[in-house]
């Protein structure tokens, strides 16, 4: 890409996320959120550039399922003046730190510590994880049936994502190996060496909204596959991405783990007037205004809901 282009493209970020935090400001104006009493807890960990839109993904997630605890982990970045905003819009949440959430035998940092809270919450409730860049326009009964069933979810990637056992996923990702793969192909293809349960099976999902029934194993199962993973890989093991393959195995073990269907849960590109549930990832946020329009729609839907 030339010069001028490179310019230009940056020029049009720029533009783009301009016009969505003037949108998304907008939820600073919206109503403190009510707690609610779904038998589910909801978890997220946030950074400071990350408050405002988590506050979009929060209130527009309860529009529809309310549960009775609210739970943050806060990134270092998090300050006093941040704590302050996020209290005051969501009264009853609880703010945990990174630093509460470590372990020797798993990765620091990235969204480590995440995964190793939900493994504390899970073992007295069912659990879903949301991530800040989401946003939730239209009901969604495939969760709440999960929750109620206690069956977990993944968010899939393409239609009718598949659940397969270790060595399936490892023919999956072979091809994709090459000296600068991502670690997430690396690991996809050492888990069938690895001396998991012969009977694990593994759906390739996005981490960013997952749900987690309740679980006394989860946390030894978390170190166990990390430990195991580390023999593996070594180094590679501390890489972005380590935290939601693991993510995924672990949810894709509980009782019940489908994928939720694609695209009414999936990413903007390959959205319909049938999307209930937007996961904006980094490289489709700011590349068109896609991310303002749908956090203007959600932000309406959240302003006029009755009191």
């Amino acid at each position: 890409m030339s010069l001028v282009n490179r310019v230009f493209q940056r020029v049009r970020r720029d533009f783009f996320r301009w016009q969505y935090e003037k949108a998304a400001n907008k939820v600073l104006s919206t109503r403190p959120l009510e707690r609610g009493a779904l038998p589910f807890t909801l978890l997220s960990m946030v950074q400071k550039r990350d408050v405002v839109p988590y506050l979009v993904a929060v209130k527009s997630f309860t529009h529809f399922l309310n549960p009775g605890r609210i739970v943050v982990v806060c990134d270092p970045s998090i300050d006093a003046d941040d704590r302050a905003v996020l209290t005051r819009h969501v009264p009853h949440l609880e703010l945990r730190q990174a630093h509460e959430f470590t372990h020797p035998d798993i990765p620091r940092g990235g969204t480590w510590e995440r995964l190793f809270a939900i493994s504390e919450y899970v073992a007295d409730s069912y659990v879903i994880q949301l991530d800040a860049d989401t946003l939730t326009v239209q009901p969604i009964p495939e969760v709440l049936d999960a929750v109620r069933a206690g069956q977990g979810f993944v968010l899939g990637e393409h239609p009718d994502t598949p659940s397969r056992p270790l060595a399936a996923v490892r023919e999956n990702a072979l091809p994709w190996i090459e000296p600068d793969a991502h670690v997430q192909a690396f690991a996809e293809v050492e888990m069938a060496n690895a001396g998991l349960p012969p009977d694990a099976v593994y759906i390739r999902g996005c981490s960013g909204f997952t749900g987690f029934p309740r679980s006394a194993a989860m946390r030894a199962d978390l170190t166990d596959f990390s430990r195991r993973m580390t023999g593996r890989l070594g180094e590679k093991w501390t890489r972005w991405g380590t935290e939601q393959v693991t993510s995924n195995y672990l949810a894709s073990n509980a009782p019940g783990t489908r994928a939720l269907p694609f695209p009414k849960y999936g990413t903007p590109d390959r959205a319909t007037m049938n999307t209930a549930f937007f996961h904006f990832i980094g490289s489709m946020r700011f590349i068109n205004n896609k991310y303002e329009s749908t956090s203007r729609h959600a932000i309406r839907m959240i302003s006029s809901a009755p009191a």
